[in-house]
Order: structure tokens, then sequence, then C-alpha cells
């Protein structure tokens, strides 16, 4: 099965996008892994079982690329793509971050690199220095599923991101939930105070996105919102 999703390229990519609380505003979109061999978390897990999953995310991050051509289209907005841990620590991946600059020289400047912390890390020295690297060169970070993984708020502390994204848990009836809505504003207050922008995703409730808006969250993203869509029938406003 992974020989064919990752050497023959057997997977394709959904996107869904995320909009300003302040005016409703796109600023982009996440890409979603899908292949018909089956669900992405069951895919990566067996791709990291067999150590290929350096290879299958390489080639995902360079399909979005390709397909994007980004320096031709300076007004798409933020491509939100999800990397593990293990990807940004691999010893190959400064040169293919670096052979994809020299193909599409403005690509860092529409990327954001979703940390997925659901990947525990040992050595938390070596990936925040490759952060940095990433950073230098102009991407953007984001830590993925915060409050669902096994460390959000060390991540959040040493990796130093532009964007947290609170998993779709603080968002499933928030509007009747004071302890999520409390959670939500001391989270917020450290973020920005950090200069930190907060996205709640899996916002499916009018009344949980109003109250979002009202607590102070920066941008949200759910199936109220917008419905995840093929990339190749994707039109971009």
């Amino acid at each position: 099965m992974l020989h064919h999703i990752i050497e023959k390229g057997n997977f394709h990519h959904f996107t869904q996008s995320l909009f300003q609380t302040s005016n409703w505003e796109r600023i982009g979109g996440e890409i979603l892994f899908r292949s018909e061999y089956g669900a992405p978390d069951v895919i990566f897990q067996q791709a990291k079982t067999v150590n290929k999953l350096f290879e299958l995310e390489s080639k995902s991050i360079f399909k979005i690329f390709h397909t994007y051509n980004l320096q031709e289209s300076p007004s798409k907005g933020f491509l939100f793509i999800n990397v593990f841990p293990s990807t940004i620590l691999h010893k190959e991946f400064p040169n293919f971050i670096k052979g994809l600059l020299f193909q599409f020289p403005k690509i860092s400047e529409k990327v954001v690199f979703e940390i997925v912390e659901t990947d525990y890390v040992e050595n938390m020295y070596s990936l925040k220095e490759k952060i940095n690297f990433i950073k230098n060169l102009g991407f953007r970070i984001a830590i993925d599923d915060v409050g669902k993984g096994w460390s959000s708020l060390h991540l959040i502390i040493e990796l130093e991101p532009q964007y947290i994204k609170l998993d779709r848990y603080f968002s499933i009836n928030l509007s009747s939930s004071p302890l999520k809505q409390e959670m939500i504003k001391s989270i917020l207050q450290y973020a920005h105070f950090s200069k930190i922008d907060v996205v709640l995703e899996g916002i499916e409730k009018e009344t949980d996105l109003a109250v979002a808006k009202a607590l102070g969250v920066d941008i949200c993203q759910g199936f109220l919102l917008h419905k995840p869509q093929p990339i190749i029938d994707f039109v971009w406003k």
C-alpha cells in the first residue's frame, strides 16, 4: 500500500479555509492529505512504523508547492501544512527545503508549517534548532491541535510559533461550557502577550462561533465556515 502511495504518488489534497474573526476575511487554507488507500492518520502511522514518514511527507509537501506555484500567485493567502517533528529533524530535511526554495523562490512567504505535536520529541534542542532554521528561511510556524498532544505548553514556549491551533475539543459546545471559555481566555492572554495568533478549529455551530469571537479568538476554522474541498476544484478568492 505505501509503495503505491509514496512511489506512485497515489494521494491528493483537500483544503479548508481559515477566517479572521475581526473582519471574516479568509487568510488562507489548511492543506489536508487524502488517499483512497485509507485514513490519513492510519497511513502516516504505517509510514512511521516502517521508517518512511519523511519520504511520504516530503513528497506530499513537494506536490503542494508544485500545485500552487506560489511565486506566481502572491494573493492566495497562507498555506497551513502539517508536518511531523521527526520529518523536520530528518537529516535530509534542510537540503529538501533548500531545494524547494531554489525551485519556488517565494514559497516561504506563504507557508505556515503546522507542527503535529502527537509525535513525541526526545531532543527539543535539536527541534528548536531546526525550527529556527525554517524561520530564518521565511517560513511561519504553528503548533497544531493544542490541548490534544503530548506537551503543548512545552512546544509553545520553546518553539515560539506565530500561530497556536486549538484542538476541536475546545469548539464543541463552547457556548455552554464556562470551563472551556476560561481555558481559552488563559491561552489567549499568553498568546497575545507573546504576539501569537490563536486559531480555533472544528467550529460547527453559530453559537460556538459567536462565543469564540467574543472571547477574542483571532482566527476560526471549521465546517460551519468552509467544508474541505478538493484542491483541483478549489477556486481561490
